[in-house]
């Protein structure tokens, strides 16, 4: 007996399996929690005991048992209630009638009646209206039959819009549900949108559970200038476990029709991603590029704990591929694109890391070194040579490649030894540290007539001493308790100056002098300058935490100071200046309830100008109600002066509409580079989305110099619709819309909001 009403508890799980796919919680204001009878709070799940109360029980011959009044019927979270039922001990089956109801934790099922046949592990419900627990989604079958491996409802109904609201539903003939596949077929359904048919589907099929399979995606519909009306259709491919392909046929009726090819997979061992996009003739008269492609892998190998291996390689046909046709995992307006490979060893003694490098030049710029291969070694702990004097070291070579540049190729050696002598506690830090770095260069030129010095050594010392302070005392914050600290820090470097005017550029450019900048040890990239240095930087950081640890203020400033002026014989190449007095400052702060302030400033002294600096002004009540004001400036950029100005916001009209806005200026050419406007419906079970964009398009072709000036703007009109719970609403959010553009909205740095 217990084992056949064990049956008829184990049917609305399929139900449920349906519904975790449907949708996530939604919002409170669209979903309505259900009513539940007192009797299914003290329902136990590992409680294998059926209980049925009654006001009335009769016996037949100890074959048949008639309940009446209040019937409920629970076994493990289950319950079921109804006004009459009837069990059968020698037909081994039950019914109820007279309006049922059925309650476990993922659903709610009423009916009319209700039947079972134990020795089968059958169940029959008749009428059945059915809504989910926590989540969106209810419907309606004529008749629900269930077995122990199978659940068909006829005349089936499924929508995930509140009650009384018919904004969309699918109407089916059936609907089967097969618990071993973890699929569901529905035949001849019919999508209606206000009871209105809008189109049928004689075959559809969808999950239950986490399971995939092959089929149609969601298409995606766009309008643009340079690529007139476009259409993207997926098709998922479920090729096995542990890997799938998705075929995406794109027609631009300005270009001609593209084939995109995404594949996954996934072992204990390995993990990666191949994508293949192929366009046979673009059919712009203004370009006579023929067939284009892209291809991109990225992958990863975990061959042991110790080993592990990494490839990323991106490769286009032309140089306008991006800019033009775009890339899921590109940005247009990049400029070069990364290829490299590397195996990674991380022993106990020893980190190695193997890397073959390069990088594939977009537009007029210089082309890049590649290191084919660079190998670098460094040891794992420092070893102690007496108590608090550790000793460390570090190794590489690389072979550098760049048939275009004046050192076609060239080999590169470099050993640094070094002590240190720390002294850590959490309020205070010391250390000391002294190496040598010595430089060997073997270069190497196609021109016989160029000035090359064909070997170069390098032997550098470096001092550095450095301190930290942690400094901390409980504040009051307007009333409330809060902690402040204070953490001043102070370094000194010497390097002595060395003539570095013989050795190429091959990975060595100039850092970024943030306030974390001033610390570093060397201020250029790569090995192939080490800056002169005989400074001291200085620098304080003072934060306010509330009671529960958030940061609400942090206000950080640094300055380097020259302790002698730099070398006169000094040679400065390809602007790659590391002789100024460097100040910079940085501030983030929540000054009030919703609104932050953030700032970053870097400044030259010595010359009296300013590097680079943004700033932005937050307000963010939530994600439907922000607004950004943003400035960022920089001296150079490629040459170039960069000044730009941008506001964006979000605006919620009502209920369900919401407006979205961005605009961003170059103040220094004055003119428009970036501006879009959405307006977007959202109910609880459909959302429609119309974003009108303007901004300004690559071109790599045009010369460095005269690319901000120059550039053209493309316009384009997107149309976005999603039946929520039937389809992926993912990137449908307003923050989401707002990072589509070149310039992504970002929050205020890193403080806790």
């Amino acid at each position: 007996m217990k084992h056949g009403f064990a049956v008829f508890f184990f049917v609305p799980v399929f139900f449920a399996s349906f519904a975790s796919h449907a949708q996530t919680a939604p919002p409170a204001v669209c979903y309505q929690p259900l009513l539940v009878p007192t009797a299914f709070a003290g329902l136990n799940p590992l409680d294998p005991t059926i209980r049925i109360n009654s006001d009335n029980v009769e016996l037949i011959d100890n074959q048949m048992a008639n309940f009446s009044g209040n019937v409920e019927i629970s076994y493990r979270d289950t319950l079921l209630l109804a006004p009459n039922a009837n069990f059968s001990s020698s037909q081994q089956s039950m019914s109820a009638d007279g309006g049922i109801t059925y309650f476990n934790n993922s659903i709610q099922v009423s009916g009319s009646q209700f039947t079972a046949n134990l020795s089968q592990d059958s169940a029959q419900l008749d009428d059945a209206d059915y809504r989910f627990m926590s989540q969106a989604g209810r419907g309606f079958a004529k008749q629900l039959t269930a077995s122990e491996q199978r659940l068909t409802l006829d005349q089936a109904l499924f929508t995930t819009c509140p009650l009384q609201d018919d904004s969309w539903a699918l109407h089916a003939r059936e609907i089967r549900i097969e618990e071993d596949e973890g699929w569901g077929e529905a035949r001849h359904a019919v999508f209606r949108i206000k009871n209105i048919p809008v189109f049928y589907l004689p075959y559809l099929t969808f999950p239950v559970n986490e399971q995939r399979r092959t089929g149609l995606l969601l298409p995606k519909v766009g309008s643009s200038q340079k690529l007139g009306l476009e259409l993207q259709q997926p098709y998922y491919i479920n090729l096995a476990e542990n890997y799938d392909l998705t075929l995406t046929p794109r027609y631009m009726s300005k270009r001609g029709t593209q084939l995109k090819s995404e594949a996954r997979y996934l072992t204990s061992q390995d993990q990666g991603l191949l994508q293949l996009e192929y366009l046979n003739s673009d059919n712009d008269k203004a370009s006579d590029f023929g067939s284009r492609h892209l291809a991109h892998l990225s992958h990863t190998s975990d061959f042991t704990p110790e080993i592990r291996g990494y490839i990323d390689f991106t490769d286009v046909s032309d140089d306008a591929y991006l800019s033009e046709l775009g890339s899921d995992y590109n940005n247009q307006s990049d400029t070069q694109l990364l290829r490299y490979a590397a195996l990674s060893y991380y022993g106990s003694q020893v980190h190695s890391h193997l890397r073959l490098q390069g990088f594939e030049i977009l537009g007029n710029f210089d082309s890049a070194y590649s290191a084919l291969p660079e190998l670098s070694l460094k040891s794992a702990v420092p070893y102690s040579v007496v108590p608090g004097v550790n000793l460390g070291w570090q190794a590489q070579y690389a072979h550098f490649t760049n048939n275009n540049a004046l050192i076609s190729d060239a080999d590169r050696l470099h050993i640094e030894p070094m002590l240190e002598v720390p002294f850590i506690t959490p309020a205070l830090e010391i250390t000391a540290q002294a190496s040598l770095m010595y430089t060997y260069y073997q270069q190497n030129t196609n021109d016989s007539d160029a000035d090359v010095t064909s070997s170069v050594s390098r032997t550098v010392p470096k001092l550095r001493l450095y301190s930290r302070l942690n400094l901390e005392r409980e504040y009051d914050w307007f009333g409330e308790p809060a902690l402040h600290t204070f953490e001043p820090q102070i370094q000194y470097l010497y390097i002595p100056y060395r003539d570095q005017s013989s050795i190429g550029l091959y990975d060595s450019a100039r850092l970024q002098d943030d306030f974390h900048g001033l610390f570093r040890e060397n201020r250029y990239s790569g090995l192939d300058r080490i800056n002169e240095a005989n400074q001291l930087t200085v620098g304080w950081t003072t934060r306010f935490y509330d009671n529960v640890d958030n940061e609400l203020f942090r206000f950080s400033l640094g300055q380097i100071f020259f302790l002698s002026d730099p070398n006169p014989q000094r040679v400065e190449l390809d602007d790659l200046s590391s002789s100024e007095s460097m100040l910079a400052a940085e501030l983030i702060w929540h000054w009030y309830r919703k609104w932050y302030f953030s700032s970053a400033v870097q400044y030259d002294i010595d010359n009296d100008h300013l590097i680079k600096s943004n700033a932005s002004l937050d307000y963010r009540a939530s994600d439907k109600s922000l607004f950004q004001l943003n400035h960022r400036y920089s001296r150079a950029v490629s040459g170039q002066e960069i000044q730009q100005l941008g506001m964006l916001g979000t605006l919620p009209v009502s209920d369900n509409w919401q407006l979205v806005a961005s605009y961003y200026r170059d103040l220094t050419n004055h003119r428009m580079i970036d501006a879009s406007f959405g307006l977007q419906y959202e109910s609880c079970c459909w959302a429609v989305r119309l974003v009108a964009q303007r901004q300004i398009q690559t071109d790599l072709e045009l010369p460095v110099d005269t690319y901000n000036q120059a550039g053209r703007l493309d316009s384009s009109l997107g149309l976005q619709f999603v039946l929520k719970g039937f389809g992926d609403s993912a990137g449908f959010s307003v923050t989401d819309m707002l990072s589509n553009g070149i310039f992504s909205y970002r929050r205020p740095y890193l403080l806790t909001n």
